[in-house]
């Protein structure tokens, strides 16, 4: 069985994580006065840790040496939450579409998607639906609990990843019968523009601010001319590699293996020449 996604943890997940990590009695209040020494007020804190706010870079910085990590490690995650928080602001106003989910964010969507399809045997064998249905409405959770998804939205998954004929169900069972999801409604696209997002910034931030640690990241631009005639057939062949290379790197899950995100953009430029 294919390993579930979890959301990527962001900033707010690891001043959380930090304060509980020090035990029970460790307030919000203790935490800003006694461990970070008051250079931020309890409330604005709270703000953080709901991620409502987002802390300053000394702020990281101060966090980072009583964790005794590397400041840029967590500095890339609070770098990667404001480049995803614009985006994603931004990207509402260009749709003009207010926010389609409830109790879970636009991203996760794309991220239970995601799930659904890798909760399925690689090589198309019937699960009950129930035991799939149970392995990807949860979004692994970074704090207190596992983020649940609602009934509603994990039908709408369901039905969605059906009528794109991704998965199949028949007699109580499921199975796969493909990998690759094509967002269509503007819902949809938005989520997966915001999980584009968030990939792609960490891919940036991964080779940037920590090129001298091994992350696993791989990140290349390539320039060439090609005859307009041509792009559709450089975009099939592109896809054909991509496949064969999924289908030949793919593997079950296990302790030695890491789940990755791939993300691949070919673009016209437009260099305003006529």
């Amino acid at each position: 069985m294919a390993a579930r996604q979890s959301p990527p943890k962001r900033i707010r997940d690891v001043f959380y994580e930090t304060r509980v990590l020090m035990g029970r009695d460790y307030t919000i209040r203790r935490f800003a006065e006694e461990v970070l020494e008051s250079a931020i007020d309890p409330v604005m804190l709270g703000y953080i840790e709901k991620g409502k706010r987002f802390p300053s870079e000394a702020l990281v910085r101060r966090l980072a040496a009583i964790r005794k990590q590397n400041p840029h490690e967590l500095l890339a995650l609070l770098w990667r939450d404001r480049i995803l928080h614009g985006f994603g602001k931004e990207l509402r106003r260009v749709l003009a579409a207010p926010k389609t989910l409830t109790d879970i964010e636009d991203a996760d969507m794309a991220v239970l998607t995601s799930q659904a399809i890798a909760a399925l045997p690689d090589d198309g064998d019937w699960v009950p639906v129930s035991k799939w249905r149970a392995a990807f409405q949860t979004v692994k959770g970074q704090r207190r609990k596992d983020l649940h998804a609602s009934p509603e939205l994990v039908k709408q998954v369901e039905t969605l990843l059906r009528e794109r004929e991704l998965v199949e169900v028949k007699s109580g069972k499921a199975r796969r019968r493909g990998r690759h999801f094509v967002a269509q409604t503007t819902g949809e696209r938005q989520a997966l523009a915001l999980e584009f997002c968030a990939l792609f910034a960490k891919g940036l931030l991964d080779k940037l601010a920590l090129a001298d640690k091994d992350t696993g990241t791989y990140l290349r631009d390539h320039y060439f001319n090609i005859p307009t005639e041509r792009i559709p057939d450089f975009h099939k062949r592109l896809d054909e590699a991509l496949q064969q290379l999924a289908e030949e790197f793919a593997d079950e899950a296990s302790t030695g293996n890491r789940f990755m995100n791939v993300l691949v953009t070919a673009t016209p430029y437009d260099s305003g020449e006529s």
